[in-house]
């Protein structure tokens, strides 16, 4: 098993929502309201730097969550264009306990 975490603009969670459904995967919990810095740049959600982000992140079979990294990846390098999108995907072992 593996922990998907992705950690994304707000703005972004819908695509990122139907692309995990595309790739089999239906179970997932969102946390919202995100602030930090990062590669794009401080992310405050104040009036002058509206950006928030958001997380996602969902346990899963090792085969899912390596087919969903390879579909985000390829949404992220043709996304990019040169500019650093603001995406981040990371994997994690995981063992259920109950």
């Amino acid at each position: 098993m593996k922990m998907l975490l992705i950690v994304a603009r707000d703005s972004m969670l819908s695509e990122l929502e139907a692309l995990l459904r595309e790739n089999g995967i239906s179970a997932y919990t969102i946390i919202s309201n995100v602030m930090g810095k990062g590669l794009t740049g401080r992310v405050d959600g104040t009036f002058f730097k509206p950006d928030i982000n958001s997380i996602i992140f969902s346990v899963l079979p090792s085969d899912h969550a390596d087919r969903a990294v390879r579909a985000l990846t390829t949404r992220h390098t043709a996304e990019g264009l040169g500019q650093p999108v603001p995406l981040k995907v990371f994997t994690l072992p995981c063992e259920e306990h109950m």
